[in-house]
């Protein structure tokens, strides 16, 4: 049996899909929204978003979130992530700007996020903790995968 690099595959998983669902909490209660994403070497996960949405402002006060990234419905291939997501400081937002540009081709949101408009726009990034493989094509014998403290 050929032996998958976990890595590869992850960063696989990461270049070839756009949507992600993030769950934030606050008060007790959890909120599931879909995030347009990108990702760097490390394996941070990017989004932007209006600082006034529900799940920024939840993301202010607890940090923890869960995402999911599905890849194949059919095949039965996602990836469940936990970790900490926090606003990307000013100093990087020309970097993720950059990262937003290479995978969407879309205007630039820095200027933006730069004004730093308390109901503005800003960048925010997901550092996962653990993140887990459900994939019933490359891990037929044990479908879920995990990978733990990845690249942080």
């Amino acid at each position: 049996m050929v032996e998958i690099n976990l890595e590869e595959l992850l960063n696989e998983y990461l270049k070839d899909n756009r949507l992600m669902q993030l769950a934030t909490v606050a008060d007790g209660y959890p909120w599931l929204c879909n995030l347009y994403f990108v990702h760097d070497d490390d394996n941070n996960i990017y989004w932007t978003s209006a600082k006034i949405r529900r799940h920024s402002k939840e993301l202010k006060a607890d940090s923890r979130v869960a995402a999911t990234i599905l890849r194949d419905e059919d095949k039965k291939q996602a990836l469940q992530i936990t970790g900490d997501a926090f606003e990307v400081p000013l100093k990087d937002v020309e970097y993720v700007d950059k990262l937003y540009a290479s995978k969407f081709g879309d205007k630039s949101r820095a200027a933006e996020v730069l004004a730093n408009d308390p109901d503005g726009r800003a960048f925010w990034v997901l550092k996962p903790k653990l993140i887990e493989f459900w994939d019933e094509v490359n891990f037929p014998d044990a479908h879920k995968q995990t990978i733990v403290n990845i690249g942080n």
